[in-house]
Formats: C-alpha cells, structure tokens, sequence
C-alpha cells in the first residue's frame, strides 16, 4: 500500500522525524528510508527507542507515529501514478485482487477512505494482524490463503526491499515498481518498473515499455 498505491512514505518519516523530534531525537528521511521503510510501526518503534534509548515507551511512540501519520494522510495524501487505471485494469481480466501490507488497521483505513478504494479489493491483509511482519512473508501467504490462491499464481508489486524479500520468501512472482528500480538491491526481483503506468503498458504492449529482468 505506502509507496504502490499511496505517496506515504514522506508522510511516514515525516512523522518519524516529528516524533522523534519532541523527545529531543533528530533523524533524517534517508535514516527512516535505510532503517524503518516497509516495516510494521510497532517494529518502527522498537529500532528507534533501542538505537537512542529512549524513555518513552515503545508502545506511546508507536501511537504517537500513527496518529501524526493518519492525519497526513486524511488531508494530504494522494494516490501514487497509474494505481486507478491499474486496478481497473485488473478487475478487468477477472484478477482477484488482496491487499498485504505491513501498516496497521487505522492506516489502511485513512488510506482507503481518503482515495476511496473500499470497493477495489476482495482481500484486504494487514501485518499488524501477524505474528511477525515483512520481510517474513507471513502476510503474503496469509493473503494467498485468503484468496484461495496457490502462491505459485500470486503476482506482487512491491516498492521496498523489505517488501520484496517478505514475496520472494513467500514463493511469489514480484513486480518491483519504484524509480528507484535499477538499483542493485531490485535485482531479486522478477521484473522491474519505474512507476505502474510502465506496468500496465508492459501488459498491454510489451514493446512499448522498458522492463528490466533480474
């Protein structure tokens, strides 16, 4: 969800940074980016009060992020390019389509309310719901099972490296789709986007769209 259908992840450190910061902590988004992105908040919580020993409880902070993060979100965020036209895309050729993300209930709900998409997923899948998060695929095989898919038929597009090692450690195909996606960390991955309107075009008329393979 936060980077594939969401522009979240400035919202996400940006409230990181704004948490961090009341208890006299200073991070920059690249640390967030390097240490935190794609990660459940509780585990979010738990890196930053274990790396500066932090007084406040990892529990408070952890509230703290997500009520700073809803509320970015309920009023400034926007859907991230192509995610309408890929959704109808495929619903179009009869996909069935499960959300798997590690952001918790509160955060899936500001999202979906604020780009309307309670009617776009049959399947919606929550980390926060699991016993451990990405990169363990514990979410992705939950929603597979949800689907009544075998993991061998579930394609991913992920945009983190956390989020790619949590698929490929489910057994499942994976789209990365970042402009990021030449970076040698990708490479696992099975193919590889700079934003989903190249995905969709790679679909339609694979000769119209650069695709890079691992």
């Amino acid at each position: 969800m936060d980077g594939v259908i969401i522009d979240s992840e400035p919202l996400w450190q940006e409230a990181q940074i704004e948490s961090l910061a009341s208890v006299g902590v200073t991070v920059t988004r690249q640390d967030c980016e390097q240490l935190t992105m794609g990660k459940r908040v509780d585990e979010i919580a738990r890196t930053w009060c274990e790396m500066y020993s932090l007084s406040m409880p990892e529990k408070e902070l952890e509230s703290l992020i997500l009520t700073k993060l809803c509320n970015r979100i309920s009023t400034t965020g926007e859907a991230m390019k192509g995610v309408y036209d890929a959704l109808s895309f495929f619903s179009q050729q009869g996909l069935k389509l499960a959300l798997a993300t590690s952001s918790n209930h509160v955060v899936i709900k500001a999202v979906f309310d604020r780009l309307k998409l309670w009617d776009k997923f049959s399947v919606i899948c929550s980390a926060e719901d699991e016993e451990h998060g990405k990169p363990s695929p514990d979410v992705y095989l939950t929603a597979a099972h949800r689907l009544k898919v075998d993991v061998a038929d579930c394609l991913v597009i992920e945009d983190s490296f956390v989020g790619l090692t949590a698929a490929k450690s489910a057994n499942m195909m994976t789209c990365l789709v970042s402009p990021y996606c030449q970076h040698s960390k990708f490479t696992k991955a099975d193919k590889r986007y700079v934003n989903l309107d190249c995905l969709l075009q790679s679909y339609r008329n694979p000769r119209t769209c650069l695709v890079l393979p691992s």
